[in-house]
C-alpha cells in the first residue's frame, strides 16, 4: 500500500506545495489566543503543528520535520530524503470573570460573573527538511515558520447602572450604559528558523538552528463614558511595540538502543528590540511618544526521551521537560536586574503517545502541564488527541487541544466605589478562568 502512495506524489505535489506556500504567506498575519495571563510576554503553549500538538508538543526526541528547528535541531537526521508540512489552527477562547457576592452580613454567598468573553484566532505553521550531499559530507537542512509568542487578547465589557430603582433627579436611568470599556492587544512574535543536523556517529546527532524572530504587539486599552453626564472621562491609550532579534538552539541525540532514544537541546536568549510608541487621546488632546523598547526572553533547557516498545502496528511513546527561568527575563519598561515583576521559573511537563494501526492511520494522544510565569499559584493542564490519515502520497492530520487555568488578577479598568450609594462594594480582585479549545489541520508530504 505504502509504494502505491509513494507513486502517487508526483502528480499531487505540485499542489500541495502551492498550497504550503499559501500557508506560509497567510502566517505573516494571523495569531492565536492567549489568556490575559500570558497576554504580556507571550503565549507558554503556541500551536506547532496538527501531528506535534496532538502529542502534547513534544518534539525534543522525536522527529518533527523542519519543525524541529523549535524542539531539538539534532532530531534532523532522521531525515532520509525531504519532507514538507504545514497546516492551520482555529482557536476558540473562553474567558470568565468573577466577583465574590456578600449579603448583608458580610457572608460569602457566591461567587458572581461580571464578564464573560468568547474570542476566535486562527494560526498557521509551515516547516521543510531534505537530507542534501549524501556522497560528500550528509547532513539535513530545514527551514520553518512559526509563531512562538503570541500576544493576542481582547476584553470587553459594559458598565451599566446597577440601581433597582427610578432614578431620582439628575440620576442616570436604571441600567443605563455608563462606561464602554476594551482592551485589545494583537500581534505575535514568530520565528523564521534555519536548521542543521548531521551525525557524528552511528548513535549520536548533533544539530543547531538560528532563529530570526520579529513581529508587533500593539496594546490598546479605551473607555468610552457613554452616561451623557459632565466631565467626559472617555480616553483611548495605545502602546505598539515593533521588535525584532536573533537567537539560536543546540541540540543532540543519542540512540541507547532500538528501543530507546534520549534528546537534549538549549535555546538561547533572544533579545527582542525595536521602537516602542505610546499614544494617550483623551479631553486633553492627542499625545505622542516614541522610545527604544527591549525585551530580553529568558533561555531554555529541554530534555526528553522516545520508547518504541515491541508492538505490530508500532507505537511510540515520548516525554519531555522544558525548564524556562522567567525570573531572568528583562524588560527595559521595568528597569532592575532582580526580577522586579516576580517571574516565575517553569517547568513544562509533555507527554505524547503514538499508535499506527495496520492501515497506516496513526491514533495520538497527549498531555501537557506547566505553571504560570506571571502567577505561581496559577498553572494549565492540556489534554490533546489526534488522528491521522494517508492521502495523495502524504499524511493529512487533525488534533484536538483542551486547556483550562484559573488564576486570580487585578481588574483591568477601576469600578467606581459609589455605585447605588454604598451597596455595592468591590473587591480589588477577580478569579479568571480560561478554557481554550483548538482544532487543528495539516498535511506532511515525504518524498
Amino acid at each position: 500500500m505504502f509504494n502505491k502512495l509513494q507513486k502517487s506524489i508526483r502528480l499531487s505535489g505540485l499542489a500541495v506545495i502551492v498550497a504550503a506556500v499559501g500557508l506560509l504567506a497567510l502566517g505573516a498575519s494571523t495569531a492565536s489566543a492567549v489568556p490575559q495571563i500570558m497576554s504580556t510576554y507571550g503565549d507558554q503553549m503556541p500551536w506547532s503543528s496538527a501531528e506535534v500538538n496532538a502529542m502534547g508538543g513534544t518534539g525534543t526526541a522525536i522527529y518533527r520535520g523542519g519543525l524541529s528547528n523549535l524542539f531539538n535541531p539534532a532530531l534532523l537526521t532522521d531525515e532520509t530524503g525531504y519532507r514538507l508540512e504545514a497546516g492551520v489552527m482555529l482557536d476558540q477562547e473562553h474567558e470568565d470573570r468573577f466577583q465574590p457576592l456578600f449579603d448583608s452580613f458580610d457572608s460569602w454567598v457566591v461567587d458572581a460573573a461580571i464578564a464573560s468573553n468568547r474570542n476566535h484566532y486562527w494560526q498557521t505553521g509551515f516547516g521543510a527538511a531534505g537530507r542534501f550531499f549524501e556522497d560528500s559530507f550528509p547532513v539535513v537542512l530545514s527551514v520553518s515558520l512559526a509563531d512562538r509568542y503570541p500576544f493576542s487578547y481582547t476584553f470587553d465589557e459594559e458598565l451599566r447602572n446597577p440601581s433597582p430603582f427610578p432614578p431620582a433627579q439628575g440620576e442616570p436611568a436604571r441600567d443605563i450604559i455608563i462606561e464602554e470599556r476594551q482592551r485589545d492587544i494583537t500581534g505575535t512574535l514568530r520565528n523564521l528558523s534555519f536548521g542543521v543536523g548531521t551525525e557524528v556517529h552511528e548513535r549520536v546527532s548533533v544539530g543547531a538552528a538560528v532563529h530570526y524572530a520579529f513581529g508587533t504587539r500593539k496594546e490598546v486599552s479605551s473607555s468610552r463614558d457613554a452616561d451623557g453626564a459632565a466631565p467626559d472621562n472617555s480616553y483611548n491609550m495605545a502602546d505598539e511595540f515593533e521588535m525584532s532579534g536573533v537567537n539560536f538552539t543546540l541540540g543532540a541525540r543519542g540512540v541507547v538502543n532500538e528501543r530507546i532514544e534520549v534528546g537534549v537541546a538549549y535555546e538561547s536568549q533572544l533579545e527582542a528590540t525595536g521602537d516602542r510608541v505610546n499614544t494617550t487621546f483623551d479631553d486633553t488632546g492627542l499625545v505622542t511618544a516614541t522610545h527604544e523598547g527591549s525585551v530580553e526572553y529568558p533561555n531554555s533547557f529541554r530534555a526528553g526521551l522516545t520508547f518504541r516498545p515491541q508492538t505490530d502496528p508500532r507505537t511510540v511513546f515520548t516525554v519531555e521537560v522544558e525548564y524556562k527561568p522567567w525570573s531572568d527575563l528583562k524588560d527595559a519598561e521595568f528597569p532592575g536586574d532582580d526580577n522586579p515583576q516576580n517571574l516565575n521559573d517553569v517547568t513544562d511537563v509533555r507527554v505524547g503517545l503514538e499508535h499506527t494501526f495496520y492501515n497506516g492511520m496513526p491514533l495520538r494522544f497527549g498531555f501537557r502541564h506547566f505553571d504560570s510565569y506571571a502567577d505561581r499559584d496559577a498553572s494549565a493542564s492540556v489534554f490533546s488527541a489526534g488522528v491521522g490519515a494517508p492521502i495523495g502520497g502524504g499524511m493529512l492530520s487533525a488534533s484536538l487541544e483542551l486547556s483550562k487555568l484559573s488564576s486570580v488578577q487585578p481588574h483591568q479598568f477601576a469600578y467606581p466605589s459609589n455605585y447605588f450609594g454604598d451597596n455595592f462594594r468591590t473587591d480589588p480582585y477577580a478569579r479568571v478562568d480560561d478554557t481554550r479549545f483548538r482544532i487543528g489541520v495539516g498535511y506532511k508530504l515525504e518524498f
